[in-house]
């Protein structure tokens, strides 16, 4: 088991004020204070490659992306049908603005595990940050039907509706959020989604 913690992307939405894109990471920390338990169901990598995984792991949270990327790459090399270090090396690229790379590396990670929520969840970030507004929300609708309680889902979701102008999509989107993060103990998702909520009204 590990733990997937939630980093916010401020981005400028073409509505009338700005939210945070929430993008997963393996390992990546933050001061968001979400934390999403995630079971990897893969074959561990050899103790040679293990090294570079961890090694990119550690550059990644200490805010090295280029160095993760290189070390991904390289581990991927000899793991080359492995979930997180496609998923890690995406987040990765999506910090250095190589959003192609990432969405490549989120494609691939859907291809290992179609069923991954986290993985649509991040590639609708990085498809909401490439202003693909209409792929974020399919890839959200597919997060959401592989896990009915994924509040980041939700919350991302009515990111980019209110950017379409679905306004009323994004309220529900985010009532739910905030019903959710409240059940899951949540308190600071709880609190950023019902914000919103209130400027919404």
């Amino acid at each position: 088991m590990k733990l997937i913690q939630m980093a916010v992307i401020p981005i400028a939405l073409s509505g009338a004020f700005e939210l945070g894109i929430a993008q997963t990471a393996m390992g990546y920390v933050s001061n968001y204070p979400l934390e999403r338990e995630v079971h990897w169901s893969q074959a561990s990598p050899t103790p040679a490659s293990a090294e570079l995984l961890e090694q990119g792991r550690k550059k990644q949270e200490q805010e090295d992306y280029a160095g993760a990327i290189a070390d991904y790459t390289e581990f991927l090399k000899s793991n080359p049908n492995h979930l997180e270090g496609y998923s890690n090396r995406g987040f990765s690229r999506a910090m250095v603005n190589n959003l192609q790379g990432a969405i490549q590396d989120f494609d691939r990670a859907i291809e290992i595990s179609p069923n991954n929520a986290d993985a649509y969840n991040a590639r609708g970030n990085v498809n909401a940050m490439a202003g693909n507004l209409s792929g974020s929300i399919r890839d959200f609708n597919r997060a959401i039907r592989c896990d009915r309680n994924f509040a980041d889902a939700y919350y991302n979701r009515a990111i980019s509706r209110h950017s379409l102008g679905d306004r009323r999509g994004a309220r529900l989107d985010l009532s739910q959020a905030a019903k959710l993060f409240q059940q899951q103990k949540d308190l600071g998702g709880y609190q950023q989604a019902r914000e919103w909520i209130d400027k919404l009204k």
